[in-house]
């Protein structure tokens, strides 16, 4: 029988206007937890793509003194370089499929971030900043997404520690959801929306699991997960990639307590990380956003209630949680 012909492709919802990645390449990729309901199951050194890349296919782009490697996913989201193709399937549009998808593959085939030390984590972030100011300029990049999962119930399918880069040629709809809130709180109040939520937060104090100089980590008052935690800077920073040494070390600092008071106090639950940041266009003003990074922990199922209605249920009080996290030693 004749192999049905990978698909890769982006389409839009006429309704909601969100862009989905079809990328049917992608269910060839290895999963070293299928057969597995160990969340952190090890992939064995031996059998291992990120253990030594370039002898398992993967194409290094860039290695650096602390043993970090960047790699061209083999089983990319998004590819190509042909960004403006539209095309239409009856109400749908269509296009080509667009863009980079590189794998920052860290040295410690074992240790997650919340076990590392902060001259580690701070090196990972680093990686993240050159790529992120290498990919910028690259054609179809008109927004970059940078994620980590951890645990195969945040998508995790090499146990390997490693972060994902994605430069693609749309603006994601929850990236557009909160640029467009951003924008109209800055017309109604005159101030940006994260500065007064973090000078809230600042002042009441309840929700505050760690800050230093320049960052704070913080349970959003109105959370979308159970114990998520979001890092700001202090200051009004509007881009990621215009973030200078020192206040890098601090969001690495910042990173690493969060995610090791998640690992210590809940178990070592699951969970995906990401960074928010406008989008590459340097023609709009983006000054009324602020950049920042959430960890969402994997600790709960959705129900009908929530993919029926996008809304969320979270079972834990926010300052509850806050106080739980606070009070872990890491």
């Amino acid at each position: 029988m004749e192999n049905k012909k990978e698909i890769s492709e982006l389409r839009q919802d006429p309704v909601s206007r969100d862009w989905v990645i079809i990328s049917t390449g992608r269910s060839k990729r290895p999963d070293s937890f299928k057969v597995s309901k160990n969340i952190h199951e090890e992939t064995p050194i031996s059998l291992c793509p990120f253990e030594d890349p370039k002898s398992h296919g993967n194409e290094i782009i860039k290695s650096y003194s602390s043993g970090i490697k960047v790699v061209n996913n083999k089983f990319p989201i998004i590819k190509g370089n042909i960004c403006n193709s539209e095309k239409r399937y009856g109400p749908y549009l269509i296009k080509d499929s667009a863009g980079y998808h590189e794998v920052v593959i860290f040295k410690d085939h074992k240790k997650s971030f919340a076990e590392m030390d902060i001259k580690s984590v701070f090196e990972i972030v680093s990686v993240y900043y050159d790529r992120y100011n290498e990919l910028k300029n690259k054609e179809c990049a008109n927004y970059i997404l940078i994620i980590h999962n951890h645990g195969r119930e945040a998508g995790a399918s090499v146990s390997h520690p490693h972060s994902q880069i994605l430069a693609i040629p749309f603006i994601p709809s929850d990236i557009s959801r909160s640029l467009s809130g951003s924008a109209i709180y800055k017309i109604e109040r005159k101030r940006c929306v994260h500065c007064d939520i973090i000078e809230w937060e600042l002042k009441e104090k309840k929700r505050i699991i760690f800050e230093n100089d320049n960052f704070v980590a913080l349970m959003p008052y109105v959370p979308r997960f159970s114990y998520e935690i979001r890092i700001f800077p202090k200051n009004h920073l509007v881009f990621f990639e215009e973030a200078n040494n020192l206040e890098l070390k601090d969001f690495a600092e910042a990173l690493r307590v969060s995610l090791a008071k998640i690992f210590y106090g809940l178990g070592n639950p699951s969970y995906n990380f990401f960074i928010h940041t406008p989008p590459t266009d340097a023609e709009h003003d983006y000054n009324f956003y602020h950049w920042h990074l959430e960890i969402n922990p994997r600790i709960a199922i959705w129900g009908g209630f929530e993919l029926g209605t996008g809304g969320e249920v979270i079972n834990t009080d926010p300052d509850e949680a806050a106080e739980f996290l606070r009070n872990i030693k890491v």
